[in-house]
């Protein structure tokens, strides 16, 4: 039997050998003999067809379903035959449901694991806050609540936050954004991604999204039947080589729009919209406007955070004071939403375009339409030049065996 193997490096956070799970009844292993390193501090996520065998792979690594053989290496340790729950204390655990206990406040279900480790009450009473912040529920408001008085972007963030509880290395995420609607689905997305820039954990994300993949993943293993690996690259490579058929017909069609998941806001060049001041005169806004090429100005209240959308008609025709005419600002993105998230945005937006703010809502830029289709050319730029480079190594590697 061929087997597939995914290295990275010579010292990887997770390194899994020969990895197998047959269950009884089965006539094929749900895993067959996977190889994979797990880089430290990169999101790789696990991608493929319902029943590929990419949950399996997750619940072996923390061993709630025992191998039937192979080996998991973690931080240089074989912990195949340690004990199970003190392997799991070591790694953070987030699914689709959450799976908080609904008779324990947020802040005991925070406190889960670090009760376990026997740490002091004081030291956890200051975890829990600190991860109540970090994760964007104000403690004095949330630590005391249960979780059927929070929405359901808000258990996935306590979810979150209990799986960080005790700072383990690595964190297992299943689906984890995969039951919330897609508008909190894309916040949440975004706010982990901002989140990992600080905490920097390896993180094994499952989903069935490609997309979702594209836009989390340092690395993504797309998966066949088994657990057997596809392709396991980063979304660049993946996009723009896939390995065969099997992963073309998987990533679909749509390549270019794709990519927008790969680039962020805080990358591209901002849009120039004109601004003013919302206590500016008639005359100073209506200026400003006729000095663009643009259809509109945005208003900035005195701490420079979107205020009003007004056209050259609306000022023009409309006597009423410039706080109550126009429209307010709804197309807003943070820096580190992906440029797919702000087209989203830019279509919902009477003027084709985002208006990016800071995490304190303060004025950052825009993007528009303009500024898609430039990285979407140089996207493709980029594709052709890499294809060029790849195909001309191809060449000189069969001149010199030749």
């Amino acid at each position: 039997m061929t087997t597939t193997t995914a290295s990275i490096s010579a010292d990887p956070m997770i390194r899994l050998q020969q990895l197998t799970k047959t269950f009884p009844g089965q006539g094929r292993p749900a895993v067959e003999q996977l190889d994979m390193d797990i880089p430290a501090g990169e999101i790789v996520i696990l991608v493929g067809p319902s029943g590929c065998g990419k949950t399996t792979t997750m619940r072996l690594i923390n061993r709630l379903i025992e191998p039937t053989s192979g080996r998991i290496i973690l931080e240089g340790e074989d912990v195949t035959k340690v004990n199970p729950d003190q392997l799991r204390r070591r790694i953070g655990y987030v699914i689709q449901q959450v799976g908080l206990f609904p008779h324990h406040t947020i802040s005991d279900n925070i406190a889960t694991v670090p009760r376990m480790l026997r740490w002091d009450e004081k030291r956890i009473r200051a975890r829990v806050d600190e991860l109540l912040s970090m994760v964007g529920l104000d403690p004095g408001t949330y630590r005391h609540r249960y979780p059927k008085h929070l929405s359901g972007g808000q258990r996935q963030r306590a979810g979150v936050a209990r799986a960080l509880s005790a700072d383990p290395p690595v964190m297992l995420m299943d689906e984890p954004f995969g039951a919330i609607d897609p508008i909190t689905r894309d916040r949440l997305q975004n706010e982990f991604l901002r989140l990992q820039e600080t905490i920097r954990k390896t993180i094994i994300f499952v989903t069935h999204d490609i997309d979702e993949a594209i836009k989390m993943g340092d690395r993504i293993a797309i998966l066949r039947e088994g657990s057997q690996i596809a392709q396991f690259d980063t979304p660049e490579r993946i996009l723009s080589a896939p390995a065969d058929d099997f992963v073309a017909d998987f990533i679909g069609h749509g390549a270019s729009l794709k990519r927008l998941n790969l680039s962020r806001v805080r990358d591209v060049a901002l849009s120039d919209w004109p601004i003013a001041r919302i206590d500016s005169s008639r005359a100073e806004v209506l200026a400003a406007l006729q000095a663009s090429d643009k259809g509109a100005v945005l208003l900035l209240d005195a701490d420079r955070r979107p205020a009003r959308w007004l056209s050259g008609r609306e000022l023009q025709r409309d006597d009423r004071p410039l706080n109550e005419i126009g429209l307010p600002p709804e197309a807003l993105v943070q820096p580190h939403a992906t440029l797919a998230d702000a087209l989203n945005e830019m279509l919902k937006s009477r003027y084709g375009c985002a208006t990016v703010v800071d995490a304190d809502g303060v004025y950052q830029g825009n993007v528009d339409f303009a500024t898609v289709s430039a990285e979407i050319q140089e996207m493709r730029r980029d594709a052709r030049d890499r294809s060029r480079a790849e195909a001309d190594e191809v060449h000189a590697a069969g001149a010199a065996n030749a």
